[in-house]
């Protein structure tokens, strides 16, 4: 039995303690925890009993709550969240920086991907590659997940579908992908399959008073991904930011928390409006773009999405947008053949930017870059070569109970 006493935490969100001169990092735990703890797989450390529970933990609400994978940070006060998130953003950046909290600590994602199991359709279990953990009573997505879910569990035992076994590579049922618009009110279901034949008329007929589109795609890959090929239904996710609306195809790419992303767009739209030209990077279905159109002159959004650029084409017109333009293809091969550019929103994935793009930068100089990231870390990295002077940086709890930021940064030449 190893039991540690827990001091700080490290840049992912594990809780750090020492044993016999050796370091551990543990996750679910906390500064002031003293705890047991036990290794489910590759030298990940969790926590087996708590001993004596530290002044930032409290009595989590999920009952799945170090079963399921998710929500590390759900049993440490949201005060001692954001006090920690915070101390993380100024060991990185060297500054005293703001953390918004999130408008909603609960059902707050306007998106789940569950993975459906033998016996359950949740989140994968900690430590496990393969098991559920059910996600009945989760407090992340919305009120009626649990219906969702009840429901739909019923519908494929009723048709005898079988889930798809991970490890055996074989079975039909992979993923529920559940979206929902806090702003919109309106709910798309997409179930994930492998290569076969789903009742989705049925399905939807079942479940006709919980959403109002469904959508079946197939993945018929050994990739664990919650996205496939469609093959029946037309729905779209519909949101509105900012009074401004969107349509997103099942599977694309949106801010998962509606209100704080509220937020987010209206910083952006602070520290580019006025702009001449703007220049939209990894631009996904418009948010960005469209939001800071009506107050600049010319925008151009790059997205390799070529399903993203056509909705965001389209969400152009839906709200009356006329000054953007959009080109589907990669930043990194895009980005090089620009010849100029006053103004730089830039959102890319956890990754960060592709040297090209930071190349293509230090050639272009804008005025201003924006830049958004999930991922501090790398963000950090690219500022520092970009060769720009941060002029400032927030960070907005867009997943509160995870150690999960967003952050924006404003840089100048």
């Amino acid at each position: 039995m190893v039991q540690v006493e827990i001091t700080h935490l490290n840049l992912h969100g594990q809780g750090i303690g020492r044993h016999r001169g050796k370091e551990y990092r543990v996750d679910y735990a906390y500064p002031g925890d003293v705890v047991e703890i036990y290794t489910p797989r590759r030298g990940r450390w969790g926590v087996r009993r708590v001993v004596h529970a530290g002044e930032h933990r409290v009595e989590p609400e999920c009952p799945h709550f170090m079963k399921c994978g998710s929500c590390r940070w759900l049993g440490m006060r949201y005060t001692s969240q954001l006090r920690f998130k915070r101390e993380m953003m100024q060991r990185l950046f060297q500054r005293e920086v703001e953390v918004l909290p999130s408008p909603a600590e609960r059902y707050y994602r306007n998106r789940m991907d569950y993975t459906i199991g033998g016996d359950a359709i949740g989140m994968r279990r900690y430590g496990s590659y393969a098991e559920v953990e059910s996600a009945l009573g989760c407090l992340l997505f919305s009120p009626h997940s649990d219906t969702i879910l009840t429901a739909s569990a019923e519908f494929f035992r009723h048709k005898k579908l079988e889930h798809y076994d991970i490890l055996r590579r074989r079975g039909f049922l992979r993923y529920l992908v559940v979206r929902e618009g806090k702003r919109s009110g309106r709910r798309m279901i997409a179930v994930v399959t492998h290569e076969g034949t789903f009742p989705l008329d049925e399905y939807a007929e079942a479940l006709s008073g919980l959403a109002q589109e469904f959508v079946w795609a197939v993945n018929p890959t050994l990739t664990d991904t919650s996205r496939g090929e469609v093959r029946a239904g037309r729905g779209c996710f519909e949101e509105k930011l900012c009074g401004l609306s969107f349509r997103v195809p099942p599977f694309s790419f949106f801010q998962t928390n509606t209100l704080q992303a509220e937020r987010m767009v209206e910083l952006v739209r602070k520290l580019v409006c006025g702009s001449r030209q703007v220049v939209d990077v990894y631009c996904g279905a418009g948010t960005f773009g469209i939001a800071v159109a009506e107050c600049c002159g010319e925008v151009l959004g790059i997205e390799e999405d070529a399903e993203a650029v056509r909705a965001a084409e389209s969400n152009a017109e839906l709200n009356g947008v006329t000054n953007l333009r959009l080109i589907s293809g990669r930043a990194e091969e895009v980005m090089p053949g620009l010849e100029r550019a006053e103004a730089v929103i830039l959102d890319p994935p956890r990754a960060g930017l592709h040297p090209k793009v930071v190349k293509a930068l230090r050639r272009l100089m804008p005025e201003n870059i924006v830049y958004i990231s999930c991922n501090p870390r790398t963000q950090a990295r690219d500022i520092a070569a970009l060769g720009y002077e941060l002029q400032e940086v927030v960070a907005l709890d867009m997943f509160p109970h995870t150690p999960h930021i967003e952050s924006i940064a404003h840089l100048t030449p």
